[in-house]
């Protein structure tokens, strides 16, 4: 199922933000924090900044079409419930089925920076807890610099066939050498065959983790 809007050529297809505007100053679109370059650029019309709709929808994913005789503009979007089933199917594609995998799986993406991995390896509850952190960051976690060289698994513990605890020590790197390491304890839980991180707490010397998403 898809979501049709669509908009007569009797309305300004164009975002219309009334307030004050200096318009000394070409004015930036940006999209879910990324700029976008427009045809068309924004302008300031009396006082209203005015976006041009086919920038500001295709980067968001949107298709949009002009049909001229009927003089309409149909942005066409993909079905939220379609892409949320897409994201779960790749998620249980890439859970592992063992608590050694899992940590790993977590440490390389924290290495990598990608914030999307960390999130799909999480539990359910954890998910909803941290979303709006990994949101916040744009799913790009960590920082350029200091930035995550190396790390080891250290301390496996794992109670019975469907828990598990690890302390992951990560070695922290700048262009001009070491910059310490900190430590985050990783919990994990079996459910159905597959393995999920259920606690991501800091560890000792965990101040220099920043953009790492962990819990008190």
């Amino acid at each position: 199922m898809k979501k049709w809007i669509v908009i007569p050529s009797s309305m300004i297809a164009a975002v219309l933000f009334c307030g004050a505007v200096y318009s000394a100053n070409p004015v930036k679109l940006i999209v879910n924090g990324t700029p976008v370059a427009a045809e068309v650029p924004p302008q300031i019309v009396e006082g209203s900044t005015m976006v041009p709709i086919r920038a500001v929808a295709e980067a968001m994913g949107a298709d949009v079409k002009w049909n001229e005789k009927e003089q309409e503009v149909t942005v066409d979007y993909a079905d939220r419930s379609s892409l949320e089933q897409q994201v779960n199917l790749l998620r249980s594609a890439i859970v592992p089925t063992s608590a050694g995998q899992a940590v790993n799986g977590w440490a390389e993406a924290v290495k990598g920076r990608n914030g999307a991995v960390q999130y799909a390896l999480l539990s359910s509850e954890l998910q909803r807890q941290t979303r709006a952190s990994y949101e916040e960051l744009h799913w790009v976690t960590g920082l350029s610099s200091p930035w995550v060289d190396s790390f080891e698994v250290t301390g496996g513990l794992q109670e019975g066939n469907t828990s598990a605890s690890y302390d992951v020590v990560f070695h922290l790197k700048t262009s001009t050498g070491s910059a310490g390491e900190g430590t985050v304890k990783v919990t994990l839980e079996a459910k159905d065959g597959k393995w999920f991180v259920t606690g991501l707490q800091p560890g000792s010397g965990a101040d220099p983790l920043d953009g790492i998403v962990v819990l008190p």
